[in-house]
């Protein structure tokens, strides 16, 4: 997931922004919000050669909508040209997997830009904590602080 902290430091460096939102314009994919049933928050359409597109529930709030963008937007950079019907349908691969790459991109995302300046207002932030700050659930605060966590060890055992 070392690959996924660094596309996203590639894409906030290269477009001065976090926003998932500024994002899809920059990089030409269209976000749309629909009437979606309850249960579908979000989800990515890609398509070749026309590019792709990001559909959203209409329902949800901003919070929600921008955590639903930056995932479905991992999903578009992370996984191209694959969407969650079509590998269950098709494959054996590990949709679970995919999930968690893209929650971890949403996370590095809005959570990455945010910490440094959270944490030089408050000690140590516990997951929650940032889960609270950030408008993000639970699952994704707690799938970043253990990735970035990770990171640091090793970064630590390499002295």
């Amino acid at each position: 997931m070392k690959d996924i902290e660094k596309l996203v430091a590639d894409l906030t460096s290269r477009y001065d922004t976090s926003s998932p939102f500024e994002l899809c314009d920059y990089l030409y994919i269209d976000v749309c919000y629909l009437d979606l049933p309850e249960r579908v928050r979000g989800l990515s359409i890609q398509k070749k050669p026309n590019g792709s597109a990001i559909l959203l529930n209409r329902e949800m709030n901003e919070r929600e909508s921008r955590y639903c963008c930056a995932h479905e937007l991992g999903h578009v950079l992370l996984h191209p040209g694959l969407n969650e019907q079509a590998m269950k349908d098709l494959t054996n691969l590990c949709i679970p997997k995919f999930e968690r790459e893209a929650d971890f991109f949403a996370g590095c995302l809005l959570i990455g830009p945010s910490v440094e300046e959270w944490s030089s207002s408050y000690n140590s932030l516990t997951a929650e904590q940032i889960a609270c700050l950030s408008g993000l659930p639970r699952s994704v605060a707690d799938l970043w602080c253990e990735k970035r966590s990770k990171v640091r060890q090793k970064a630590y055992r390499r002295r």
